[in-house]
Order: C-alpha cells, then sequence, then structure tokens
C-alpha cells in the first residue's frame, strides 16, 4: 500500500544534505543516459493552470509525476506521485512544496560544486523569497562560505531574510542596495526572483564568477539579460530540451543573435564525467535551472526510506 506524507513529514526528514546527495546522483545518472525527463506541461485555464511533469529513473528504482497548481486565490500546491519500476505500484504521495524547495537549492549547489572556482566564497544572492533561503544553504554547504550579499525589490524583505538565515550560517550576511551591488566582486551569484524582466546584466559579470539563474521558468521572463548570456563562456542547463521550452533568459539571447542552443550542455553530461565544466578560473560560468522532476523523485525516494525506516506517514489502504 502507498504511504502518504504531508508537508510536515517532508520537513521533519529531510534537510539539505539529503537533497544535494539525491539531486548529485540524479544529475549523474541522467548524464550516464540511465533516466528519463519528461518536462513541464501547463493545462491553462482563465483562473490559472495545472502543471505536469514527469521522469523515470532505471538506476535509482523510480518513476513518477510531480503535479502541482497555480490558482489565483488558492496559492500553489505540490504533490509527488512515486512508483517502483519493477512492480509499477504506487509506492508513495508526498505533498511536495517543501521538497521542491530543497531539491531546486540543491540543484544551485551541485551546479557551483561543479562550475564555480573551489575557493568561491562570496555570494551576491538577488532575491530574498523562500526559495533563497534554500539556495543559499546548499552553498554554504558546498563552500562553506565568507560573504553573502542580499539584494530585494524591498529592503524589509532583505533585513528579514537576514534575521532569519544569520543563525543558521557563520557567512556574514549584508544588505546590499541593487541587485548589481550583491553581484559586484562576488564568486557566485544567484537570481531567483520572480522577475519578468532582467536583474542581472552583462556588465555585473566579472571574469571567473559562476551564475546561477533559477528563479523562472517561463519562456517570455528574463533574469539574466542577453548581454550577459553573451558574458558566459561555459553555459549549462538542466535538461537541453525544456530549456529550449521555457528558459526565457536564453530564448531572448538566441533570438538577439547573443547565443546558439548548440553552445549549451546539461550539467549532468559534467557531473558524470562526460565533459568538462569549467576550463579555467577566468571561464564566466552560467547555470540555467528550470527544475526538472528527476530531482524530485530522486529526493522524493531518499525522504520514503527515511519515512520507512523511522515510521513516518500514513499508509493508504
Amino acid at each position: 500500500m502507498p504511504l502518504y506524507l504531508t508537508e510536515a513529514d517532508v520537513s521533519e526528514l529531510a534537510d539539505v544534505e539529503l537533497a544535494l546527495q539525491a539531486v548529485e546522483a540524479s544529475f549523474a545518472r541522467q548524464g550516464r543516459g540511465a533516466a528519463g525527463n519528461v518536462g513541464r506541461r501547463r493545462a491553462r485555464i482563465p483562473s490559472g493552470a495545472l502543471q505536469l511533469m514527469g521522469a523515470a529513473d532505471q538506476a535509482l528504482g523510480a518513476a513518477g509525476a510531480k503535479v502541482y497548481t497555480t490558482f489565483r486565490g488558492g496559492g500553489v500546491r505540490f504533490v509527488v506521485l512515486l512508483f517502483d519500476v519493477a512492480s509499477g505500484a504506487l509506492r508513495a504521495v508526498l505533498e511536495a512544496g517543501r521538497l521542491g524547495e530543497l531539491r531546486t537549492g540543491a540543484a544551485s549547489g551541485v551546479s557551483s560544486k561543479y562550475l564555480a572556482r573551489p575557493d568561491s566564497r562570496v555570494v551576491g544572492l538577488i532575491g530574498s523569497g523562500r526559495q533563497a533561503r534554500t539556495q543559499l544553504e546548499a552553498l554554504d554547504a558546498v563552500h562553506n562560505l565568507a560573504e553573502v550579499r542580499v539584494s530585494s525589490r524591498t529592503p524589509a524583505n532583505v533585513q528579514a531574510f537576514i534575521d532569519e538565515m544569520r543563525p543558521r550560517t557563520a557567512a556574514d550576511l549584508i544588505a546590499a542596495s541593487t541587485p548589481a551591488d550583491a553581484a559586484r566582486g562576488a564568486d557566485v551569484v544567484v537570481t531567483a526572483t520572480s522577475a519578468a524582466a532582467p536583474v542581472l546584466r552583462g556588465d555585473d559579470l566579472a571574469p571567473g564568477m559562476h551564475v546561477i539563474a533559477m528563479g523562472t521558468n517561463h519562456p517570455s521572463h528574463a533574469e539574466v539579460d542577453p548581454a550577459a548570456v553573451a558574458r558566459a563562456d561555459r553555459v549549462f542547463v538542466d535538461d537541453l530540451d525544456g530549456a529550449q521550452v521555457e528558459c526565457g533568459d536564453l530564448i531572448a539571447a538566441a533570438q538577439a543573435g547573443l547565443f546558439q542552443w548548440g553552445q549549451a550542455a546539461e550539467l549532468g553530461r559534467v557531473v558524470a564525467g562526460r565533459m568538462a565544466g569549467r576550463t579555467s578560473a577566468e571561464d564566466v560560468t552560467l547555470f540555467e535551472s528550470q527544475g526538472i522532476a528527476l530531482w524530485d523523485i530522486a529526493l522524493a525516494q531518499a525522504v520514503v526510506e527515511r519515512a520507512e525506516a523511522s515510521g513516518r506517514g500514513v499508509t493508504l489502504s
């Protein structure tokens, strides 16, 4: 019988360390061609959309789908359905808001592990919402950060973020007045916003920087302008087919003639050892993170294993 895990169960069972392990291993299997991903599809109606994405991972022994709603007045609700590939049976149903935050932060951490300079200590964080919190936690776990400069449209949100996150990191958390101030002199820059127009520009980038653009998956929205994409020496995505459909940053750069899709590669190939990531200390690397279901099922599987070992959750009849 399948196991049902609530948001409270997932929050209790999962952490950034587990997410980093699960997502890094997922990238490696994807890069070896041992897993398949189905990109996001949206069923739209006037009040919002139902959104679906799926994946199957032979080596993990799991397949599944994430389904979520974005209806006006109803907030966003996430569910992951996890199946066993050996039997085809439904293994678990997980409420997946917290799971999504953790797996997305972990993907950024994995990208920084493989693409940022090993001596990276300073992060420019553009955005101060819920997702920014797991971005910081994952990057801190990978790099042992010294300084994080936080920028947001609302200064009060920046201060609330700093107050909340200060006990969770030894890094010095600093409020930055503008996105450019957050990026200036940083080793790693993260855009974690809901902005429809770019918040990071080509002039904000410097040699040796690693940029993580993870805040949007809408084809007409962009956090990083075409000039910034053009400055990147190495461009990586989570899923190339999906990026060509919904990565507004790269779509806009391609339309401006500053980027060609042949320049992009899937990060999984780097994690699997099939290609090089950063090739010099001066490279500017860019990871465009749209979010894929392979990460969801990998972390869901790890959470379910912990739940079964601890007796957490409700068995559905």
